[in-house]
Formats: C-alpha cells, sequence, structure tokens
C-alpha cells in the first residue's frame, strides 16, 4: 500500500465514523429534545419526510418540531446497520431506527415504530459533516400513535 493509499484509507475512515456519529447525535439530540444539539447536526435548508405525507423544510422549524411538537412524554430511538456512503462532499446514509414513543398517559401506554431512515449530509466549510435531508419510510407500528403530533 503507497502512502496515498493509506491516506486515502484514512481519510475514508474519518469520514465513516464522522457520518455514524452525526447519526447517533441526531438520535440523542431528538430524544433528549436538545434544540441546541439539534441545530447544530442540519443544515439551514434541511428537508425531513415522514413517507408518504409529511414534509418539514428548514433547521428552525424541524428542530423546533422535534423539540416542542411531539407531545410524547419520552422518546428512545435505537439506530443499527448504519451504512454511510460518501462521495467526495456529500453522503448517503442508510439506517434502520426503531422508536419507543412513551405516552404522556403513564406507563405501558406507547407507540412504537420501525423505519428505515436514508439521509444525506454535506460537508460544510469547515469540514463538518451535516443533515441535509432525512427520509423516514415507516415499515412497521404497534401501538396507538393519536397524539404522535399536537394536532
Amino acid at each position: 500500500m503507497t502512502h496515498l493509499d493509506t491516506a486515502t484509507t484514512i481519510e475514508r475512515m474519518a469520514d465513516l465514523f464522522a457520518l455514524q456519529e452525526l447519526v447517533a447525535r441526531f438520535a440523542q439530540a431528538v430524544d433528549r429534545r436538545d434544540h441546541e444539539a439539534l441545530t447544530t447536526v442540519f443544515t439551514a435548508d434541511v428537508t425531513m419526510e415522514v413517507v408518504p405525507d409529511i414534509r418539514i423544510e428548514g433547521r428552525e422549524a424541524l428542530a423546533g418540531m422535534l423539540r416542542d411538537d411531539l407531545i410524547w412524554a419520552s422518546t428512545v430511538h435505537t439506530v443499527s446497520n448504519v451504512l454511510a456512503e460518501p462521495r467526495g462532499d456529500t453522503a448517503t446514509i442508510h439506517a434502520n431506527v426503531t422508536a419507543v414513543h412513551v405516552s404522556r398517559a403513564g406507563a405501558g401506554q406507547h407507540f412504537d415504530m420501525g423505519a428505515r431512515y436514508t439521509f444525506t449530509a454535506v460537508r460544510n466549510a469547515g469540514q463538518a459533516w451535516l443533515l441535509s435531508r432525512i427520509e423516514i419510510e415507516p415499515v412497521w407500528t404497534s401501538g396507538d400513535d393519536q397524539g404522535m403530533h399536537d394536532d
């Protein structure tokens, strides 16, 4: 292996770790309702789509919704099978997510969902990766999603 090959491999590994960390920071911030942390993982024009009918655009709108509009007492998003595919200054990240949403009505009442997430990330001028798009494709649900959003 040449010096160039080694440098390229190290850069790729650094990108893979950074992209996995970005997804983990996103999930942690959602579960903690941490608006400040959420705004640090998104581009200004981020878009989130929950297939087939929910679309939210913009960093402040998305961070605010994730912090304020979900009326669950708590959530836990477990992210697995993260596959990051960096290509230059953009990347696609696929992940499976199991999300538990615990009702304010009490223990034992919750809405659970398994979903495929596809993230698009871009490298900003400071060389940090940020999420520019999140697509959520629910695969299965269990429980009552009434109250998922405060309508």
